[in-house]
């Protein structure tokens, strides 16, 4: 699990007045806004009884263990102990690289001095004013961040799985348009259908005159984001749909899963921005309920490896790509 890069540990809409619990990465982390609204993070465990800091409350920029009173600043000092003066060195808790921008709030879990040279994944439409980036959905899924990740890079999936909503043909399959580019960190996917039809969701946004071009392009950044651009045109308009996957591992089998909705029609349109919230929701659903299905079956597979299949280039390159990470990150033992 790659821990020197940016992952979101919430939305920023999550984190009001109370501290929020969260596990990232393996780790228990407690998230709270200070006094300024400036976001901290740090480990959720008191070092007094092993109380989690999530139950406690906010003091000015210090975070009141709920147990015992004993106050941490944003930095993870220890700064008041009730019951004595003196603040021993064990009374200190760690703290996290912590940013917030496009709606989120961003945790780095790993060496904090990597984290001032980073940024988080770039996406400039969700400040573009002429762009609507209102929607932001949230789920836990019950099964690995890679399942996620796996099912964002191979979209063939789209016309079978999301056949109701935003699917396409499936005959188009026998003559697949997949164009693959990989490089060093970066995947990209994309289909681009000629002179087809409007998926249901998609005539919903905003119908065209058909025949359209329908172009189906991801965006890959490891560890798990995925930037996937929807695209109907035709000689009249070009209707774009953004739709930001970003992927947090929680434990081994378990990760948050957000997704963030940006479009540049009918921005305006208040309705629209209700009916894509539910309708994208659906879509979401049959993800996480078809990675939570395959987590189910892990235990029988007794880790045989999954069959690659020709529209799977993506998948696989994303893996090469980690595991070339991970051994970069793993530390050398002699």
């Amino acid at each position: 699990m790659l821990k020197n890069y940016w992952y979101v540990a919430c939305t920023s809409e999550m984190l009001g007045a109370k501290p929020l619990g969260r596990v990232i990465c393996n780790e228990p982390v407690v998230i709270f806004r200070q006094k300024d609204g400036t976001a901290a993070i740090l480990r959720n465990v008191c070092p007094h009884r092993q109380a989690p800091l999530s139950m406690g409350t906010v003091h000015d920029n210090a975070l009141r263990c709920a147990y015992h009173g004993m106050e941490f600043s944003a930095t993870g000092q220890c700064i008041h102990i009730p019951s004595q003066d003196v603040i021993p060195p064990k009374a200190h808790v760690r703290s996290y690289p912590t940013c917030e921008r496009y709606g989120f709030v961003w945790i780095w879990p790993g060496a904090p001095e990597l984290a001032t040279s980073a940024v988080p994944p770039q996406m400039p439409w969700r400040e573009d004013k002429t762009w609507n980036a209102s929607i932001v959905q949230y789920f836990h899924v019950k099964g690995s961040h890679m399942l996620m990740n796996d099912n964002l890079l191979d979209l063939s999936h789209v016309a079978f799985l999301h056949a109701n909503s935003i699917g396409f043909d499936s005959s188009r399959l026998d003559n697949d348009p997949l164009e693959v580019v990989v490089e060093d960190h970066y995947i990209r996917t994309q289909r681009l259908f000629r002179n087809t039809i409007q998926a249901p969701a998609h005539k919903a946004w905003q119908p065209l005159t058909e025949p359209v071009d329908r172009t189906q392009r991801a965006e890959w950044h490891p560890p798990c984001t995925v930037n996937i651009l929807a695209r109907n045109e035709n000689t009249d308009a070009q209707v774009d749909l953004r739709a930001d996957h970003l992927i947090t591992p929680e434990t081994d089998e378990t990760h948050h899963y957000y997704v963030a909705i940006s479009r540049n029609f009918r921005i305006d349109d208040v309705d629209l921005t209700h009916k894509l919230d539910a309708d994208a929701r659906r879509v979401h659903m049959e993800d996480l309920e078809i990675a939570e299905a395959q987590q189910s079956m892990k235990p029988w597979t007794h880790g045989t490896p999954d069959m690659a299949l020709k529209a799977d280039k993506a998948v696989t390159a994303s893996h090469r790509i980690l595991e070339r990470l991970e051994q970069a990150q793993a530390p050398v033992t002699l």
